[in-house]
């Protein structure tokens, strides 16, 4: 401006350099603003940079997170498993240590009762031997008193004798009643509301089975037939076992009347495998050569998925029941009390997984008795019988099950 005013350059040079210099200063403040701008990008970009990589940081961390929770859940769930078979087992163990109680309970009561019996003898003892150590003092017997009193109570004593006669008359009936006889009146008076009555009648059948427990032992049950071998008869039981036959084995049976249309019951000693003849039964002989039809029926007709436990020392006859149970499809396991321990037979009968228990009272422990009669109050389906055969078997299971109607 100054040297335009002094007339040093001219009024075009001037407004030239002032263009010029507007130009330059815009062109500086542009690169300013520029270079500012990709400053401010630049470190925009570091900020996301950086936000990522903690985003993708926190996502690994979240990841690994998420997999060891995972483990976690599968360590839990097989510690879960674990605690569930340890509590079944626990269970397990509670049941056994019950029964154990309830074994150790009954063996107390009985030692307890044989203890009050040895006391009780003893005290007897004790009081027979002091009136033993009495000393007796005979009087002189040529006492003219003493012999008068003798004399009058003779005279008391058969008044009392005579007074005492009269009594037993009056009391008993002329004619006696029969062991029998008393035997079904205590049977017609049991029922539900006085069974706790008849506890003590337990003990009666566990000295019956110890007085018929070498019978029951060593003598089975067997049916079989006759046949001529060689001008000679011979029994073959239902197993095809042949035995040969003495006069005493045919046990008041003539061989004339031996025939081989009907089937023969008879007994056999384990130990010797002697066989004993007891009677002809009203069941004919057919032929053994299974048919067809025969072969076809041995399958289940159905399919009951049930379990049966047959408690009983008859092994014939379970065996026979258990052919017909089969046939409908009833699993039946037999445990024999001649060979399997009481424990062990009171053990299964625990078990649930039994929809019918069957016991056979002749042979069967008392303890057995009196836990199969527990149970069956407690809502458990038992049947106590006295000596069935296999037809009696066969109802007892199907009546329990309520086969009566498919049967």
């Amino acid at each position: 401006m100054n040297l335009l005013l002094l007339g040093k350059i001219l009024e075009s040079d001037f407004y030239q350099n002032i263009k010029l210099t507007v130009v330059s200063n815009v062109q500086i403040e542009t690169a300013d603003k520029i270079k500012r701008a990709n400053q401010s990008l630049k470190q925009r970009i570091r900020q996301l940079t950086d936000a990522k990589i903690q985003l993708m940081e926190q996502y690994d961390c979240t990841q690994v997170k998420l997999a060891q929770q995972a483990k976690q859940l599968i360590i839990r769930e097989k510690q879960n498993e674990k605690l569930q078979t340890k509590i079944k087992q626990l269970e397990q163990t509670i049941l056994d240590c019950r029964f154990e109680f309830e074994k150790q309970k009954t063996e107390m009561s009985t030692l307890r009762e044989q203890i009050r019996i040895k006391q009780t003898k003893q005290n007897r003892q004790k009081v027979v031997k002091q009136i033993s150590n009495i000393k007796h003092v005979c009087p002189k017997l040529d006492d003219k008193s003493f012999k008068e009193e003798i004399a009058s109570l003779k005279q008391k004593f058969s008044e009392v004798q005579a007074e005492l006669r009269l009594y037993k008359k009056r009391s008993h009936p002329d004619a006696p009643i029969s062991r029998s006889e008393r035997i079904r009146q205590l049977t017609s008076e049991l029922n539900f509301a006085c069974v706790e009555d008849y506890h003590p009648l337990l003990r009666l059948v566990h000295k019956y089975n110890d007085l018929v427990a070498e019978d029951l032992t060593l003598w089975q049950q067997i049916q079989g037939h006759f046949e001529k071998i060689d001008e000679c008869w011979r029994f073959i039981d239902q197993n095809g076992q042949v035995y040969a036959l003495s006069d005493i084995s045919l046990n008041g049976i003539t061989q004339d009347s031996l025939t081989t249309d009907y089937y023969y019951s008879a007994r056999q000693r384990s130990d010797t495998g002697y066989v004993m003849m007891i009677r002809q039964l009203n069941k004919r002989v057919i032929d053994q050569q299974p048919t067809q039809e025969e072969t076809e029926t041995t399958s289940p007709i159905l399919s009951l998925k049930k379990q049966v436990l047959i408690i009983s020392w008859w092994g014939e006859t379970v065996k026979n029941a258990t052919k017909k149970l089969n046939h409908l499809g009833i699993d039946v396991v037999w445990l024999d009390p001649s060979d399997v321990s009481n424990d062990k037979i009171m053990h299964e009968m625990q078990k649930a997984q039994y929809d019918f228990v069957l016991i056979v009272m002749r042979g069967a422990h008392h303890e057995t008795v009196t836990a199969a009669h527990r149970l069956r109050r407690s809502g458990r389906q038992i049947k106590v019988a006295n000596n069935p055969g296999a037809s009696a078997m066969f109802d007892y299971v199907s009546g329990a099950l309520g086969l009566a109607d498919e049967c």
